[in-house]
């Protein structure tokens, strides 16, 4: 990636339509630092969208595990099938690493191509907050 534009926007999942697409549709993979949603996309590059809440901590612990997601993302986007994911930090989990985001991004991608363990059931559909 050139300096210029580390996280290009078409490597973004912005559209709330297509993030909504993402938790209702996609399949959830639990790893150990985080929760990652995926959903097959027909063609092109894989994108992201984190959802980090407030209740995860203070804005600097939710920015370093931002950061620590786009980077994992960043290493592992030309190997990953045409995908949206949407990633969240699991609950009561310590302290986010750059080698066990990486693992938790790797599986849902090994999964989309065929080869991981089977996902977790999708959620269903819920009532949207106005």
């Amino acid at each position: 990636m050139s300096a210029a534009h580390p996280h290009p926007p078409e490597a973004r999942l912005r559209r709330d339509a297509d993030i909504r697409a993402v938790l209702d549709r996609g399949e959830a993979f639990p790893g150990r630092e985080a929760l990652v949603r995926r959903l097959a996309r027909e063609a092109g590059l894989a994108r992201l969208a984190l959802s980090v809440p407030r209740g995860y901590g203070h804005a600097p612990r939710r920015n370093r595990f931002r950061r620590l997601v786009r980077e994992a993302f960043r290493a592992l986007r030309p190997s990953l099938p045409p995908v949206d994911l949407v990633v969240s930090p699991r609950r009561g989990a310590g302290e986010p690493t750059l080698a066990g985001l990486r693992t938790d991004l790797e599986r849902a991608g090994r999964a989309a191509a065929g080869s991981g363990a089977p996902p977790r059931a999708p959620r269903p559909a819920r009532p949207r907050r106005r």
